[in-house]
């Protein structure tokens, strides 16, 4: 048996916003394997919804892991950007199947695209992992 060299998180809250319910089901039971409070979302009107009464009951979303292309005119930049808009500090995570053609044309530039955490589908537990630390603990990420 290998050694599960996974980075743990220490129960920092994830908002998953995906819409594909299989794929946000394994993002979920992912996280909370490496040790994240998670809370979900099947899209950007309803992780901005969830965002909001987190925010009023006074609870920090330490980072928001979202799907690039969701349905409902609000795709993952879109959402990066309200949220940004409302709360500056929050990270955003993006993932994507899609090529970068795609995702520039969704709105990301190449300048954004080395300055934006982007996570490719499909993903292994080890790079979701790394992805987390990497972005919610930048200096025990460089270490590895």
């Amino acid at each position: 048996m290998g050694e599960d060299l996974a980075l743990k998180g220490n129960m920092q809250k994830i908002l998953v916003v995906e819409d594909d319910d299989d794929v946000r089901r394994i993002t979920v039971r992912l996280l909370k394997d490496l040790n994240y409070d998670v809370i979900e979302a099947n899209d950007g009107p309803g992780a901005l919804r969830k965002l909001s009464e987190l925010d009023d009951s006074n609870t920090d979303v330490d980072l928001v892991f979202s799907d690039v292309v969701m349905p409902f005119g609000m795709n993952g930049i879109d959402l990066s950007i309200a949220i940004w808009g409302k709360y500056p500090s929050t990270p955003v995570v993006l993932t994507s199947g899609y090529p970068e053609k795609v995702l520039r044309d969704a709105g990301l530039g190449e300048e954004d695209l080395r300055q934006i955490k982007v996570i490719r589908k499909p993903y292994t537990r080890q790079a979701l992992s790394e992805a987390m630390a990497e972005v919610l603990n930048p200096k025990a990420s460089s270490r590895m």
